[in-house]
């Protein structure tokens, strides 16, 4: 842009010497013809500021198209290798035996039982777990799921996010007693994110801060639940929460108004006691550290805020319903009233034709027989006058 402003500059000097030469002594015409070459000199730029701006907005829409058009192919390979892997996983169960598959096969129909816990299978094995989450994220049937205490590690709450993120069925989800830890934590995150049907959520006894040496995986859990508007139970009790997990949780009420229920206590990490300190227990020389007790008291009220909003949601929403039944029952009964006074009209009105019909009927066969008496009488008249002008009259008898 530089150098076309160079060049333009470089124009105007070589019109000014060439006015110079040819018009020494005419100034009128002289400025006449520099605001001529000023007005053009504009127009240039003018023109060719816009086609920088018109390529700049091109090169813009093209950079936005390509993006798209990446994302649209990444998704299509997502979706054919879940596909695949679907169906691979649908073959391995129809093809598979023992009580585990039979399990395994009620969920892939979508006939499962609304609760499933696993209570005598060990799920360490990769296979049978990566089969269950594959056929969950497509399941219609399961409403809860239990896997406590199945040793499981932060791979397959990984592999559980991911299900619980397509999901679109599950209602109540408890891993209690695993080794989950912040991986597992961040994971969930962004499955609570998008999913649109979980309520309650149960992580107690697992290691999501790693004894409170990482609390990334929490932040960005509470980070995710500042936009959930669906889960109301989360159970993060014995994690080994710190003061600075409470300031998060703090945080994620500020935005949050629908968790009522959030359990975050036997959350200690033992820390050694300084020598100068008071101790109340002489047999140990640890002190526990949780959450402040500042800290618990406004997570209180937090969530004594939400579960007031949540009993007044729910009182409006039982007096609605009861409005509606009542208009309901309102409306069925003037309906049932309208249709009985319909019939009831009908009723009256078929009286009314039938009384109607008999009459008709009656002076119908009363004008039809005065008319066949009329045309009897008639026709008996004429009879008799055409007989009393063919009888014949006596012939006079003549005078002597």
């Amino acid at each position: 842009m530089e150098a076309d402003r160079e060049d333009i500059n470089k124009e105007e000097l070589l019109k000014d010497e060439y006015y110079n030469l040819i018009l020494p002594d005419n100034q009128r015409v002289k400025d006449k013809l520099r605001i001529r070459a000023e007005n053009e000199a504009k127009i240039k730029q003018q023109e060719l500021y816009k086609k920088q701006k018109a390529d700049a907005i091109t090169n813009k829409r093209n950079m936005k198209l390509k993006k798209e058009e990446e994302e649209r192919e990444r998704r299509r390979i997502e979706m054919e290798n879940a596909q695949l892997n679907y169906e691979k996983f649908e073959e391995a169960v129809k093809n598979g035996d023992g009580n585990l598959n039979e399990i395994f096969s009620t969920i892939l129909r979508n006939t499962s039982a609304y609760e499933l816990a696993f209570p005598n299978y060990n799920m360490e094995d990769g296979w049978d777990f990566r089969l269950l989450t594959t056929i969950l994220e497509r399941n219609t049937s399961l409403l809860t799921l239990s896997l406590s205490r199945k040793n499981l590690g932060d791979v397959e709450g990984t592999k559980l996010a991911e299900m619980v993120s397509k999901n679109k069925k599950l209602r109540r989800l408890e891993l209690e007693g695993n080794f989950f830890g912040p991986k597992t934590a961040s994971a969930f995150a962004d499955a609570l994110k998008k999913n649109v049907t979980l309520r309650y959520l149960d992580l107690e006894n697992n290691i999501l801060t790693d004894m409170g040496k990482d609390v990334s995986g929490m932040k960005d859990l509470f980070q995710g639940l500042q936009s959930n508007t669906m889960l109301i139970s989360l159970n993060l009790a014995n994690n080994y929460l710190t003061p600075e997990v409470g300031s998060m949780i703090i945080d994620m009420f500020r935005s949050n108004k629908t968790i009522i229920n959030l359990e975050f206590f036997q959350n200690k990490d033992f820390k050694d006691r300084p020598m100068n300190a008071e101790r109340k227990d002489e047999n140990s020389k640890f002190m526990s550290v949780g959450l402040y007790i500042t800290q618990i008291d406004k997570i209180k009220q937090c969530l004594k805020e939400n579960y007031d909003a949540y009993v007044k949601m729910r009182t409006d929403e039982w007096r609605e319903r009861k409005r509606m039944t009542n208009n309901y029952e309102d409306n069925v009964q003037t309906q049932i009233t309208i249709e009985a006074q319909k019939a009831l009209d009908d009723t009256r009105r078929k009286e009314r034709e039938d009384i109607t019909s008999l009459y008709l009927n009656c002076f119908n066969e009363n004008v039809k027989a005065m008319e066949e008496d009329f045309n009897q009488k008639v026709n008996e008249f004429f009879a008799e006058t055409k007989a009393r002008l063919e009888k014949k009259k006596p012939k006079k008898k003549k005078k002597k």
